[in-house]
């Protein structure tokens, strides 16, 4: 996920959240944070952050099914559980920060085998706040994107019918969105302005699988066409950068093997900015300055492994960057960037069992 912020949602961005010209330089020795991971047994699905000394972390600890929400706080030394927060049965999918005193999560309740249901959460500068007004609903958040004036989360419901969220600043309520054929299921939005934003995600085509991508122009949403779209194509994260440029990642799993998709708005069109290589994106960050991060899973040719992938927007298209290789393998969730010099992704790492995975990047290299 992707964020108008600083977040991806990612997928689940921030806002969903839920990756952008070559970030140059590096933050001075003092404002370079060694990286401390947490790990526990679970899964980390979002990631936001607004300054070097504050970020979060959101998504699950335990298994699926008997999953508790996780929220995770990086004050500058180490990562720690929230305080403020009380777990509960679910999973937070995607988190946005607005300031070190606001900011949403945003996930579902329950379980895949009991009855799950939409939930919203603020951080008010003490504790985690769940929102609920309007009444959750059955289905669950995917990605959230947020400023200090309005937020969007993004979600679906049980039927695959698409949900959009809007706050306004004072309160949130249910935006209607288009119908499509064979329902939507939302991944990601961003905002690039109060009158324009973006959300995508998966649809139909005559049965078969194909990604789907919404406008918001002020005052409704349509469906719009764009480079990317194909069947079997997913587009999972989406970012907004400066003067309102955009960018949009997914893949495609039409081959033996998938292939990463992405692709960039310049304020007037979209347009394919990459190169295929094997694996996935799932989310996009921007970086202050315009720049910007993709992260995801890089497939080995066995098909059986994978590792983590990692590439930077160089203006024009994605070039790779080196990440850490682990034993185990990993997935990359989501990203996010408080400066050139300091960003997290987040994701998960294990073969039999899912164990929380968070990487930082220092200006110069990412490490775990």
């Amino acid at each position: 996920m992707a964020t108008g912020v600083l977040t991806l949602v990612a997928g689940v961005a921030t806002g969903g959240g839920a990756a952008r010209a070559a970030v140059s330089g590096s933050a001075p020795a003092a404002a370079r944070p060694q990286s401390t991971s947490y790990v526990t047994a679970g899964n980390l699905n979002g990631v936001a952050a607004t300054a070097a000394g504050n970020a979060w972390a959101v998504g699950y600890s335990g298994a699926i099914g008997r999953s508790k929400t996780l929220i995770l706080h990086w004050n500058g030394k180490k990562w720690a559980p929230a305080a403020g927060f009380t777990p509960v049965a679910g999973v937070l999918t995607a988190i946005a920060a607005v300031s070190a005193s606001s900011a949403w999560a945003v996930g579902y309740t329950g379980s895949p085998s009991g009855t799950e249901r939409t939930l919203l959460m603020h951080w008010n500068g003490k504790s985690w706040v769940t929102f609920n007004t309007p009444k959750p609903v059955s289905g669950g958040f995917s990605a959230v994107t947020a400023t200090a004036r309005y937020a969007w989360a993004t979600g679906t419901t049980p039927v695959s019918s698409a949900l959009i969220w809007h706050w306004n600043g004072k309160a949130w309520a249910k935006s209607a969105t288009p119908s499509v054929p064979g329902g939507i299921a939302l991944q990601a939005i961003a905002a690039t302005s109060a009158d324009n934003a973006w959300a995508g995600g998966l649809g139909s085509l005559n049965t078969q699988i194909s990604d789907v991508l919404l406008r918001w122009n002020g005052k409704s949403w349509s469906k719009v066409s764009f480079p990317m779209a194909g069947v079997y194509h997913y587009l999972d994260g989406i970012a907004a950068g400066p003067k309102g440029t955009a960018w949009a990642v997914g893949y495609n799993a039409g081959g033996i093997e998938s292939k990463t998709l992405a692709m960039y708005w310049n304020g007037r069109a979209w347009s394919e900015s990459s190169g295929q290589v094997a694996g996935n994106f799932n989310a996009v960050a921007p970086v202050p300055g315009g720049t910007a991060w993709a992260v995801g899973t890089a497939s080995f040719p066995s098909g059986v492994s994978s590792a983590t992938v990692v590439e930077r927007w160089t203006g024009k298209t994605w070039s790779k960057v080196a990440s850490p290789i682990l034993k185990s393998g990993g997935q990359l969730s989501a990203v996010a960037a408080a400066s050139t010099g300091s960003a997290w992704a987040v994701g998960f790492t294990g073969l039999l069992s899912e164990q929380t995975l968070i990487m930082h990047w220092n200006g110069k290299t990412w490490t775990t």
